[in-house]
């Protein structure tokens, strides 16, 4: 089920582009996250970005998702600083728990890059997904992230990233984290 939820989701928003953007991939010494972006063009609203990935850890846990973020810079008083909002579906199965969850998360990314250092970059992302828009096993989704980039080549970023994943359980208002830790990765553009 959590399978053919993630393949119909993710079938579902690469129609909308067809062309590969970027591939991220980012590991731990307990999961490891693969990640598919694509740009689809501009709109007055900023930026686009379509992602669709995975997550697997060392717990047999697997938590698929597919999103859209409109981005871009701030401008005027704040130079090097870059901010997102968007949304994701996603679909979890935690092992251990024997319990499976689908959300759909708000959420966004600041990211400020310094003017005398273009290729280095500090990036803070949040997103929650309340009771009302979480199904299954869990009340509440939350995902919390921050990461240090470095633009080695303009194709080619490296980054270290802190990440945590969690879930509210329904009727325990007990959270099991998903995933946590620090992690190193790599985004490549083609």
């Amino acid at each position: 089920m959590l399978l053919r939820s993630f393949v119909s989701m993710s079938l579902l928003a690469m129609s909308a582009s067809v062309y590969a953007d970027a591939i991220d991939i980012n590991l731990r010494d307990t999961s490891a996250q693969l990640q598919y972006k694509a740009a689809m063009g501009g709109t007055n609203m900023g930026k686009t970005e379509f992602s669709m990935g995975a997550i697997y850890t060392q717990k047999n846990n697997l938590l698929g998702e597919a999103g859209i973020l409109v981005k871009d810079d701030i401008g005027g008083n704040a130079p090097g600083v870059s901010a997102g909002v968007g949304l994701k579906v996603l679909s979890a199965r935690i092992k251990p728990l024997n319990m499976n969850s689908t959300a759909l998360a708000l959420g966004g990314m600041v990211r400020y890059s310094p003017p005398a250092e273009r290729r280095l970059g500090f990036v803070g992302q949040l997103y929650l997904s309340p009771n009302i828009i979480t199904f299954g096993g869990a009340d509440r989704y939350f995902e919390t992230g921050a990461r240090v980039e470095y633009e080695i080549i303009p194709q080619a970023q490296v980054y270290l990233g802190y990440r945590n994943i969690a879930f509210n359980l329904k009727n325990t208002g007990v959270n099991a984290t998903f995933d946590e830790g620090v992690h190193i990765g790599v985004r490549m553009a083609f």
